[in-house]
């Protein structure tokens, strides 16, 4: 696959609190990208600030917020993104018999919904450009399922699907999509 370069280098990474989505932005950074830090709780905010990143504050499982990031994102960069890591996410534990139906919507809220809603708001930008990278933040998990982790698991498995047909539905745009599927991480 040959992509465009991307000229707009200006990232949105989401969930940039902890672990791999902090050290993703902190990496971006160095590497000379713009980089927007999304988090949802003000102390992070605060903190992510204090590093010299652009803080975004996100709730994957709000809409409004999803789209009030977003129209900040464009506000900020000239209606430009050069690339969206959507790291935000989280793992539901329990015996499936455990979950209720609530807990396992909120999981996929957070860790499909949320990504989904946040990534088609900012792909016409890059269909604009003609280039850009999505890059999805799966999980080993997301290939097999373990005990305790089902709903979580299950979620992964949504997003390598969602991240499959992006990838072929986006061919020939000029926009990449990644499917980054780590397994455990020290935070």
């Amino acid at each position: 696959m040959n992509l465009p370069r991307v000229e707009h280098r200006s990232v949105f990474v989401t969930g940039c609190s902890t672990g791999i989505g902090r050290a993703t932005a902190r990496l971006l950074k160095e590497r000379g990208w713009r980089v927007f830090a999304g988090a949802r709780k003000a102390a992070d905010i605060e903190s992510l600030s204090s590093e010299g990143f652009m803080p975004v504050e996100i709730d994957m499982t709000d809409s409004a917020g999803i789209e009030a990031a977003v129209a900040s994102l464009f506000e900020a960069t000239g209606g430009t993104l050069g690339a969206l890591v959507n790291n935000a996410g989280f793992g539901q534990p329990g015996a499936m018999e455990d979950i209720s139906r609530d807990a396992l919507r909120h999981q996929f809220e957070v860790n499909v919904f949320g990504l989904q809603e946040l990534t088609n708001l900012v792909l016409p930008a890059m269909l604009k450009a003609g280039a850009g990278r999505i890059v999805h933040i799966s999980s080993v998990l997301g290939k097999v399922s373990t005990p305790l982790m089902g709903a979580y698991c299950a979620s992964k498995h949504a997003l390598e699907a969602l991240a499959d047909a992006q990838r072929i539905e986006l061919r020939g745009t000029g926009i990449g999509v990644i499917l980054v599927e780590p397994g455990p991480i020290r935070k």
